[in-house]
């Protein structure tokens, strides 16, 4: 029971630390702050759950999408890894969602899908991530599933409440904490990239 705790809590943090609703607040707040609370909460709702049905998707028929483009795990790990290396180092860099992910830009009232969906929510490094997560087909490994599958979902939770509670928490917090967060995140986020990194090299026989 101990380890499978600590199992979920790691799955938990690694998609906690890497779709990052710390960075999605702080843009959110900047890009919908002169919208009234009706525009908000149908941007939050599109945004939470486009962007989950996207990492459910992936999660769930990622590895079949992998076995028919004839791309091996250990690939999507080093070029997951590669990914999540420069979005690390832009979040440590900018303190912010970084731009190659979708920050900035101009603000629209249809935002709740593009970008806050996706790249922000479902970017390229939370697509990869979930797909390694699974660890395989669907099933292959019930628990982990389960726990990729519950922890992808609390997450979205998280943000829907960041989000409808976005200027409470950004006065509470204050915009440079949030950022100060985000460029801690961004390192762990860089670690991950080089575990993944040494993971696909222990698994082709470079390293042992």
């Amino acid at each position: 029971m101990g380890s499978e705790i600590l199992d979920f809590v790691s799955i938990f943090v690694r998609l906690f630390v890497v779709i990052d609703p710390f960075g999605s607040l702080v843009l959110f707040v900047a890009m919908t702050g002169s919208l009234d609370n009706r525009t908000r909460r149908v941007i939050t709702n599109d945004a939470v759950v486009y962007g989950g049905l996207i990492l459910l998707f992936f999660a769930v028929f990622g590895s079949y999408l992998l076995s028919f483009f004839g791309i091996s795990i250990e690939a999507l790990e080093i070029a997951g890894g590669l990914i999540l290396l420069i979005m690390g180092i832009e979040m440590v860099r900018e303190g912010d969602r970084p731009k190659s992910m979708g920050g900035g830009g101009p603000v629209e009232t249809d935002i709740g899908i593009v970008p806050f969906a996706t790249p922000f929510i479902a970017g390229p490094g939370a697509i990869s991530l979930v797909i390694i997560l699974m660890k395989g087909q669907l099933f292959s490994n019930p628990v982990n599933d389960a726990f990729t599958i519950l922890s992808l979902t609390l997450v979205m939770l998280i943000i829907y409440i960041f989000f409808v509670f976005s200027s409470r928490i950004t006065r509470i917090l204050g915009e440079k904490v949030l950022k100060a967060l985000t460029r801690i995140f961004g390192l762990l986020v860089a670690g991950f990239a080089i575990q993944y990194f040494i993971n696909a090299m222990i698994a082709l026989g470079v390293l042992h």
